[in-house]
């Protein structure tokens, strides 16, 4: 089976697993973990911030990057389909108590959208806006940066904060052809993911200025995660982080080769956008052909009329080309 459901599915590698045995630990409530220090030094630096914290998960990096800029009734700006809408179990609203102020459509808010959300600052009858939100890659698709800049200078210039959802920053980084504190620059704070893109076994990491980071980890210890000799698992994040960011390009060249393909196979349309590919069905039609391809030996995500393959450290060359052989065997018995 050719499971290309998600780059979170990798194992760790044989160079990963010994670094994780052989790892130096301590507690890292007492800030004594000498591993866990060292990847959240690494990762400030990647990034041009001057503090990281290693947290178990993405969902938690953001939630604590809400938790840190907003306060109670304040509103937050995403949109609709970013990871934390609809894939955080409603915590931005349960954690935090803020309001989710929603647009759609392209993956970063029109400017004319902005200036009409602005209107009225201050009024008494409206919840305060706080915190401007973007992700990148939203879905695989690489948001520009002029883009980005425009959003995070018009939050500043309105005293509003904003918030990087990178967990997989690392794709977009390397598909623009520029380090990862360009590709985050303008932001407050930023969230990356060791696992996505990377291949690590755990964790992710926010990313902001020393008091920022300061009281987003007294906020990781009052949601319980506070983590004892996690060393063990930093290892594996630290190992990635080192070694397998400059390898994400050869995930996008593979998607770029599974999109051409399976491109115009009938009923089916491909675009690749990073290390994923996207895969657009008739209506209704895209959990029939993702049961069909896993009859065939491919597994992906689908549902409407899309489907969703990614590709990660474990799929190779010839990977791609069996995928890419058993859809058109899958598609052809539909």
């Amino acid at each position: 089976m050719i499971d290309l459901r998600s780059d979170t599915l990798t194992r760790p590698t044989t160079d990963m697993r010994r670094a994780m045995a052989e790892a130096e630990v301590g507690d890292d409530v007492w800030g004594e973990d000498p591993t866990v220090r060292a990847l959240e030094e690494e990762t400030a630096a990647l990034l041009g911030r001057e503090a990281a914290l290693y947290v178990p998960s993405g969902h938690m990096a953001n939630q604590l990057g809400l938790y840190v800029s907003t306060r109670s009734g304040e509103e937050v700006w995403a949109h609709e389909h970013h990871h934390l809408i609809g894939d955080e179990q409603g915590a931005a609203a349960v954690l935090s108590r803020v309001l989710p102020r929603l647009y759609s459509g392209d993956p970063f808010p029109p400017q004319e959208l902005l200036e009409s959300w602005i209107s009225g600052l201050g009024d008494v009858h409206r919840a305060d806006p706080a915190l401007l939100w973007l992700e990148n890659t939203f879905t695989g698709q690489v948001v520009p940066l002029a883009e980005q800049r425009r959003v995070t200078d018009f939050a500043h210039a309105h005293g509003l904060r904003a918030h990087l959802d990178g967990a997989r920053l690392w794709n977009a980084a390397a598909h623009l052809g520029v380090s990862p504190e360009e590709a985050a620059r303008g932001f407050d704070t930023v969230s990356v993911c060791f696992s996505k893109g990377l291949g690590a076994p755990v964790g992710s990491a926010l990313a902001g200025d020393a008091d920022t980071i300061r009281r987003a980890r007294r906020g990781r210890k009052l949601l319980g995660a506070g983590m004892r000799q996690a060393g063990i698992i930093a290892a594996g994040a630290l190992h990635a982080l080192r070694h397998h960011r400059e390898r994400v390009v050869e995930d996008h060249q593979r998607a770029a080769r599974l999109a051409e393909r399976v491109d115009g196979l009938p009923g089916i349309s491909a675009a690749a956008r990073t290390n994923m590919v996207l895969l657009s069905t008739p209506e209704g039609e895209a959990a029939r052909y993702a049961e069909a391809f896993a009859e065939q030996g491919v597994r992906g995500l689908g549902g409407g009329s899309r489907i969703r393959l990614v590709l990660s450290l474990e799929v190779t060359d010839s990977d791609v080309e069996e995928a890419a052989e058993a859809i058109a065997r899958a598609v052809a018995e539909l």
